[in-house]
Parts: C-alpha cells; sequence; structure tokens
C-alpha cells in the first residue's frame, strides 16, 4: 500500500539521490545494499505545514544496512513500521522490529539497523516543543525531569494501537480532504492531537505527570489561590476567565490542577461551594425568603437544574432540608 500518495517527493534507486533527499526531511543516513544484485527501490513522501512534519519511507530492498551519527540534540524521530522488519542497536540497546511496531530514534544518539523491505511512517519531533506542550499542562511550579521515551513500542504497549490509528487518520486527512485545501488551523489541531497523544499514550518520562498518577501531593500555589478566590467571590458573577486571572496561570493549567488536586474543574468546584452555602442557610434560617430567591442569589437562575444539582450534592431536595431543620 502506498501512503501518503499526493504527497510523493522521491520514488528513486539512486543511493546518493536517496540520501540527500531524506536527509533534507530528517538527518543524514547511510544505506548500503546487502544482497547480491538487489535493485534499491526507494519512496519517499512527506507533508511539511508548520510543526506539522510527517513522511512516509519505502525502502523496498532486502538486506539493506542503515547507519545514522548523532545529529540534532533536540530531535526526536518516531518511526511506526508498516512492512518488513529489522534489527537496530540504538542508545546501548538491540531490539528488533516488524509491521505494526515503532521505535523512536534519538537524533542525539548514533543508530546502526539491518533492515528487510522496510516501510514506515516517520513522524519528526523536538524534545523542546514536547517539554514546552507538557509545562502549559502541569504548570510552571511541577519539576519536569529530562524527557526519554522507551525506544520499542509494540502492539502491547499501552496505548500503542490508539497512537497509530491517529497517525493513519492523520495521515488520510492530509492525502485527502486537506490536499487541495490548505487550512492552518486544522493542521494545528492535528500536530496538537499527536504531540498530547505522544507524551499520554508512549512510554516516557513525562506520561504519568501528563496523566496525573506522579502529581506531588502539595496542591500548588496558583491552585491554592484559585481557591481561596472562589470561597471569598462565591456570590458574585464569576467566570474561568476571572479564577484563572486571580490564580495567575492559564486555563489549561487551572484545569489541571483542580483536577489533581480536588477531582473535578474550577467551575464545578465554584458550584459546589455555592450548594453549599445555600445548604447553610436553608438549614439555619431562611429568614423569609423563598429557595428560588435563596438559590438566585448564589447564582442558580434554573430551578429545575438547581434542584438535581443539589439532589445530586446532598441526597435530598432543598425542601427536605428546611423541613429537617426547622
Amino acid at each position: 500500500m502506498s501512503y501518503l500518495q499526493n504527497h510523493t517527493i522521491l520514488s528513486s534507486g539512486d543511493l546518493d539521490e536517496v540520501r540527500e533527499s531524506i536527509m533534507n526531511l530528517a538527518s543524514r543516513h547511510d544505506f548500503d545494499i546487502k544482497g547480491p544484485n538487489a535493485e534499491l527501490n526507494v519512496r519517499v513522501a512527506a507533508v511539511e505545514s508548520g510543526d506539522l512534519g510527517l513522511m512516509h519511507v519505502s525502502l523496498d530492498v532486502p538486506r539493506l544496512s542503515v547507519t545514522s551519527s548523532e545529529q540534532d540534540p533536540d530531535g526526536l524521530l518516531l518511526y511506526m513500521v508498516t512492512s518488513g522488519s529489522g534489527i537496530a542497536q540504538h542508545c546501548g540497546e538491540e531490539f528488533t522490529f516488524s509491521s505494526g511496531q515503532g521505535f523512536m530514534r534519538d537524533l542525539a544518539e548514533p543508530i546502526s539497523a539491518q533492515e528487510d523491505n522496510f516501510g514506515a511512517f516517520v513522524l519528526r519531533l523536538s524534545k523542546e516543543k514536547l517539554k514546552n506542550y507538557a509545562r502549559s499542562v502541569v504548570g510552571e511550579d511541577i519539576e519536569l525531569p529530562g524527557l526519554e521515551f522507551d525506544p520499542v513500542m509494540v502492539s502491547t504497549t499501552p496505548g500503542w494501537n490508539i497512537f497509530r490509528s491517529t497517525v493513519h487518520y492523520v495521515a488520510e486527512t492530509l492525502d485527502g480532504p486537506l490536499h487541495e485545501m490548505q487550512n492552518p488551523i486544522v493542521t494545528t489541531q492535528m500536530n496538537d492531537i499527536l504531540t498530547a497523544q505522544c507524551l499520554s499514550l508512549l512510554p516516557n518520562s513525562y506520561q504519568d505527570i501528563i496523566n496525573g498518577r506522579s502529581i506531588a501531593a502539595v496542591v500548588p500555589y496558583y491552585v491554592k489561590r484559585a481557591r481561596d478566590y472562589i470561597h471569598a467571590h462565591a456570590d458574585k458573577k464569576l467566570g474561568l476567565a476571572d479564577i484563572s486571572a486571580a490564580a495567575g496561570c492559564g486555563y489549561r493549567g487551572l484545569q489541571k490542577g483542580f483536577m489533581d488536586a480536588f477531582g473535578t474543574t474550577p467551575m464545578a468546584y465554584l458550584r459546589t461551594v455555592r450548594l453549599k452555602r445555600v445548604r447553610a442557610i436553608l438549614k439555619s434560617e431562611p429568614y423569609g425568603k423563598t429557595v428560588s430567591e435563596i438559590a438566585q442569589k448564589w447564582g442558580f437562575t434554573h430551578m429545575g437544574r438547581f434542584a438535581q444539582d443539589y439532589y445530586r450534592e446532598f441526597g435530598e431536595l432543598p425542601s427536605e432540608t428546611i423541613r429537617k431543620h426547622t
């Protein structure tokens, strides 16, 4: 099967032409055909759009030797094997690969491989951009370790098959609906999806932090500021923008911080605070006001939804609370 058919940039059997083409897109690779009288047939397809760099390489020849020295210290190449098999030595490890599997090349380290009829999607990644994305998710106060990926992904690797499906979807979309229609907004969204899935689904040193499994138990300072602001202004008209501004962080970081600390979003936390304020008044003294009047004072304008939220939170209706405490 030919991938990215509408983006073919090379179809050749000339080794020098192949080396130059791949070097311009990813990094320098040296090829050596091992089989006697074997002919090299290479096809390269590539899509470049903003930060999105996706290519598919097909090396149709048995027993091809590939070597590449250390290159860009910031670069990573994620190979998603679509055909063939081989064995590679990289970062002090030796591993085999075949169709359906993947491996991560750190361009700061050399690699050598023996490949048989090899084909693969290649996704170019930047360590710095991955780290910046992770920082935008977890916030500034969480210490991030050095970014490292497990070198090999097989079908049993959690998240790998989901990521593979996403790459296929992106490739088909870029080769189909977006081939004639250049839309930077859509390609940016695709790049964000691949970045997010790369960090959250593929085994790496950020995965637990991104997925919230290793966040420190101490509540970040910006979450505390947002929490205190909510409690002090719960009777005022508040939106996520107001809370984020008071906390001094972005929407995404605040959402993540609240989920880690309290298991809920800032706006859901605000709703719970307001429900508790209403309940406290109903339990003590409504001062002749109706439930509707009290609820509206605390920002609840839809009485049916308010009653549902109240029951979900306390296991009783507002009228039952009044009866129990009068």
